[in-house]
């Protein structure tokens, strides 16, 4: 399938439009879309509300994604058009209608997989669903916070975790509500030297020369088009003039809030001592989640030690979250979903990907064998068992069709193990994400492990999504869950840093 045709069209009239001003727009329309800010007068000029609604009915946020893509590739430093007229905007959003549609047709016998491409939806859309709050800076604080951690990101970055993260905060509520800045603005009054925010600045920043060339490298004119990776993502913010390379623009918030949070991954995920140091952070974070919630004597969380068989240490599972009805057998994996097994059509990167988490879900069932098998200091009983697995981040494992290729390869494992497959049906496993667990735990202090796990497992919805899960069965109970118990939390960590 070759797309290059269809796109021509699109290309051209994107030459046609001025680079900064249609970046200032796209700050404008995704402050309001995704941020849900106040769309500001004259924005869009020649669009009748009365007449088509809210302007998010016809434009989402990944929309705006691939906008700016176009942008950035394609317009000139002067051009006679720009996004806030509605006429151009809504001719840039049918084109890539259009794209997206051609994409999909039938073409001879290459037929996309459906099943499988709801993964790909599913990561290009859901991301933007999830709210935008303290959440994922007070996971990143905490995690990248832990001491073992916290080393390794002063000694590669030049700043605390603290300190790291709260620049990114300043900066991005500075784009809450303007569209550029100067990157020798002073932040000295939180603790920041102008040279460790010039040093931060410069993993953000990219001018648009090599954003530009970047994209070039990346585009693919097939079913991959809509999927492109946006280098956006990794440098949010946007150097348009090379005569001031210190001014900015930031055309996605959104892109800003996640690399200055969890984002912080990337910096640190090639020193030789990250990947265990993190990994036991994540899991102290779990712990931690589950210990503010799920209190004594209703509940016990269990941290068991290591334990041998034979000459062999073993680590086992790492949490076990305990009440009168059930055991939550916790295994926590801070492997992230690469971008290729999220975006391409051709399967092989995600069997890969799949394959470690294959690896995660049964070595949990090996964990809980040992423990039933009195090799641990669990005391077993006759309560039921519930395994989840949980990410750092969401791995939107739901697909009929990816679930097909999980389940395949953990038959084999299971079958190499010597653990009978029938464990799948008598202990069905469960998938969640970390800001999930943080809705879970509040969950199960109000209705217990049993009810909450049991009805996951064990009925139609195995195959959901936690959260879509959690919001469809506890109705009543959701509106209790405090999403905002992290404020406490962030406020313990900063109190100490000047000028918070």
């Amino acid at each position: 399938m070759d797309l290059y045709k269809s796109y021509k069209p699109f290309r051209n009239f994107m030459r046609e439009f001025d680079l900064l001003s249609s970046l200032v727009d796209i700050w404008v329309y995704s402050s309001h879309i995704i941020d849900k800010e106040r769309l500001p007068e004259g924005y869009p000029s020649g669009y009748n509300s009365f007449l088509h609604g809210q302007i998010e009915r016809h434009i989402y946020p990944w929309d705006l994604d691939i906008l700016s893509r176009e942008i950035i590739l394609n317009a000139g430093v002067v051009g006679n058009r720009r996004l806030q007229i509605w006429d151009n905007l809504a001719t840039a959003i049918n084109f890539i209608r259009d794209m997206d549609n051609k994409s999909y047709s039938e073409d001879g016998d290459d037929r996309p997989d459906v099943l499988f491409e709801l993964h790909r939806i599913a990561h290009r859309q859901f991301p933007w669903q999830v709210r935008n709050d303290l959440g994922g800076f007070v996971r990143a604080l905490n995690i990248f916070g832990e001491p073992t951690v916290d080393r390794i990101v002063e000694r590669e970055l030049g700043l605390s975790t603290q300190r790291y993260l709260l620049l990114g905060m300043a900066i991005a509520g500075h784009f809450k509500n303007k569209w550029g800045m100067s990157t020798e603005q002073d932040y000295r009054e939180i603790g920041v030297s102008l040279d460790a925010s010039r040093a931060f600045f410069t993993r953000l920043v990219s001018p648009i020369s090599r954003l530009r060339e970047e994209m070039r490298k990346r585009q693919a004119y097939n079913r991959d088009w809509m999927y492109t990776w946006n280098p956006l993502e990794g440098t949010p913010l946007v150097a348009f003039d090379p005569r001031y390379p210190e001014r900015i623009v930031c055309p996605i918030q959104r892109y800003l809030l996640r690399r200055v949070s969890t984002g912080l991954f990337y910096d640190l995920v090639k020193a030789s001592d990250f990947d265990n140091s993190f990994g036991n952070a994540f899991q102290a974070y779990i712990g931690l989640v589950a210990r503010q919630f799920c209190k004594e004597p209703s509940f016990r969380l269990l941290d068991p030690p290591p334990y041998r068989i034979g000459s062999r240490k073993m680590h086992g599972v790492d949490w076990i979250l305990s009440d009168g009805a059930g055991h939550l057998f916790i295994e926590c994996k801070a492997k992230r979903l690469t971008l290729n097994a999220r975006t391409l059509s051709e399967p092989s990167a995600l069997e890969r990907d799949l394959s470690i988490m294959a690896d995660g879900i049964v070595q949990n069932y090996k964990n809980i064998m040992d423990a039933r098998n009195g090799l641990t200091v669990w005391e077993a009983d006759s309560l039921p068992i519930y395994p989840l697995i949980l990410t750092l981040e969401d791995w939107f494992i739901f697909s009929p069709r990816v679930r097909e290729m999980l389940d395949a390869q953990i038959y084999d494992l299971l079958d190499a193990e010597g653990i009978p497959v029938e464990v799948l049906d008598t202990m069905p496993y469960t998938v969640a994400s970390a800001h999930e667990f943080e809705i879970v735990v509040q969950l199960i202090s109000q209705v217990g492990v049993g009810s909450l796990m049991g009805k996951k497992v064990m009925g139609a919805k195995n195959s959901w999504s936690m959260l879509p899960y959690l919001m469809d069965e506890f109705k009543a109970e959701m509106p209790k869950v405090n999403r905002r118990f992290q404020l406490n939390e962030f406020r313990r960590i900063v109190r100490d840093v000047p000028g918070i």
